[in-house]
């Protein structure tokens, strides 16, 4: 079965409407991915609070009161060395 040009132009129109309507206000299609997103960012977050503690912690273990903030700066370089990798692979 052939179908002209118009007739294409018209069924991609009708098929850009209807994802339209079905896309929630924000731009986000499925319903759930709203709460799965906050939920990943706040898992996110309790394991970045979980890792600079973790730091911290280890760091004056490691070093004392003198050494740990060199130690600290360390992971801290580290740490954004790994994120600035993150953002290359984008």
């Amino acid at each position: 079965m052939k179908i002209t040009k118009r007739q294409l132009a018209r069924i991609i129109k009708e098929e850009k409407a209807r994802l339209v309507r079905e896309m929630n206000p924000d731009g986000t299609i499925s319903d759930g991915e709203d709460k799965m997103r906050d939920d990943f960012l706040t898992e996110v977050e309790m394991k970045i609070d979980e890792l600079i503690e973790f730091v911290h912690a280890s760091a004056r273990r490691i070093g004392g009161d003198f050494r740990a903030p060199g130690i600290r700066a360390q992971a801290k370089e580290l740490m954004i060395n790994k994120i600035q990798m993150m953002r290359r692979r984008q």
